[in-house]
């Protein structure tokens, strides 16, 4: 049940859109020496160890079998692949752009819904919807001669999670938010199991602080996430998602030496204004409906 205190709902998504891009930095420096399948892996396998107890303490040991398991396991297998996409991207290109693409997501799942979702979407928001794939082109700007793979697997990691989130609203009834984590989370690191002993790398001590910190950013940026769905509406608090934006840009900056130029900060903008816009009209159309 939401709590509606909106200002505490909004400031828990503001603190776990710092984390989690600060996770997502230190995935690029891990990323060096570890395969992003570990990475994920080991991501996904300490979250739900985590979610475990608290789901069975709340709702009991049966919350935690994923149904219905055909949809969960779908839904599964885009959280993986999307994130897996994130962290491979990311190797490639400038943290700050590949969380900027990574915002395809909420744009794929407005111009899908009314295929997918059977949802009405009016001119405004799919003016917005072409305003935010311009941005996401600009950021881009594609040179034939030396296109970076890396825009390309964010795209299409970014696309990836736009289905996530569409399967994330076909099972969302009736389902907290946490449970529904821990069937995402569960699902990929089984599925990562098969493939595991292929690219394993044994921790090395130098690295244990690294991982640590990555492992910390990862359970409190969720932590954060899901709490400031309790305090205030998803129409309410998905705008400052992102934020995000503005930590992995600083990120960027201070520890890898990455900064966006004037086009790609442009670019960025534009995929913000039309996000925004979108989840504020949404919220607004569905209001205009319950009345």
């Amino acid at each position: 049940m939401i709590a509606h205190r909106p200002l505490r709902g909004i400031a828990l998504m503001i603190a776990a859109m710092t984390f989690l891009p600060i996770k997502d930095g230190m995935s690029k420096i891990l990323g060096a020496t570890y395969s992003p399948v570990e990475i994920i892996w080991a991501q996904f396998c300490l979250v739900y160890l985590i979610l475990a107890p608290v789901i069975i303490y709340r709702y009991g040991l049966a919350m935690l079998w994923p149904r219905p398991l055909g949809l969960q396991i779908l839904r599964g297998i885009f959280a993986v692949t999307g994130v897996g996409f994130f962290y491979w991207a990311v190797l490639y290109i400038p943290l700050a752009s590949t969380t900027s693409i990574f915002f395809l997501a909420p744009l794929v799942v407005a111009a899908l819904s009314p295929f997918l979702l059977n949802e009405a979407v009016d001119w405004r928001r799919w003016a917005a919807i072409i305003i935010g794939f311009m941005g996401v082109f600009l950021i881009l700007r594609p040179d034939l001669d030396a296109f970076n793979q890396g825009y390309l697997i964010a795209v299409a990691g970014g696309i990836i999670i736009g289905f996530f989130y569409i399967y994330n609203r076909k099972l969302a009834a009736g389902t907290p938010a946490i449970v529904a984590l821990a069937h995402s989370v569960i699902i990929g690191a089984v599925l990562l199991s098969f493939v595991m002993p292929a690219v394993w790398v044994a921790p090395r001590m130098a690295d244990v602080p690294l991982i640590t910190s990555f492992v910390l950013c990862a359970l409190v940026g969720q932590g954060f996430l899901m709490a400031s769905f309790e305090y205030a509406p998803a129409s309410v608090v998905a705008p400052f998602q992102y934020s995000a934006i503005i930590s992995a840009t600083l990120f960027g900056l201070f520890m890898l030496g990455e900064f966006p130029d004037i086009w790609t900060f442009l670019g960025i903008a534009i995929v913000i204004g039309s996000g925004v816009y979108i989840a504020v009209r949404e919220a607004r159309v569905k209001r205009m409906q319950q009345t």
